[in-house]
């Protein structure tokens, strides 16, 4: 049985674009670390993730030069330098708070990677033709007009 990976590239490139923003702006003062070393090399790799997030082939591209696996091997290697970072250049010494931050991105970042398809695709398991039918359905006669909002078929064993 393999690990599920649900993100595809369009809910990888929405994901890209709030945490690099995210970066840039609010993380740092959210995180403590705001107007210290941390807080730039922060707001940086916010900055060099948006970037390269507009250059990638995939469906929130502007530039579409990158392939999406050498985005995502950008992303490994950058979530691995930003976790690096402060014990490279000696932050650690001033405490958790100067490099707590740098791990947890790393983490977080290294988790969304293991999530994301990198075929682009998404490994969904939902009946997508069936979610459509029902969103097509009048919500206050699904409702109130009794019987069920969707109608469950015949749903194939998903292999492992």
């Amino acid at each position: 049985m393999r690990f599920p990976r649900p993100i595809d590239s369009t809910l990888h490139g929405v994901t890209d674009y709030s945490v690099g923003a995210m970066l840039m702006t609010v993380f740092p003062r959210l995180a403590g670390v705001s107007g210290t070393r941390s807080a730039k090399q922060i707001r940086r790799a916010g900055a060099f993730h948006a970037t390269y997030s507009t250059l990638t082939d995939y469906p929130l591209g502007i530039v579409k030069a990158l392939p999406y696996k050498a985005h995502l091997a950008l992303d490994a290697a950058g979530a691995l330098a930003l976790a690096a970072t402060p014990f490279a250049t000696g932050q650690f010494k001033k405490g958790r708070g100067q490099w707590l931050p740098h791990v947890a991105l790393a983490f977080f970042e290294l988790s969304s990677l293991a999530m994301s398809d990198p075929t682009g695709n998404g490994d969904y398991h939902g009946d997508v033709e069936a979610i459509r039918r029902a969103n097509r359905l009048d919500p206050h006669r699904a409702i109130y007009g009794g019987g069920r909002a969707v109608h469950p078929e015949k749903v194939p064993a998903v292999s492992g």
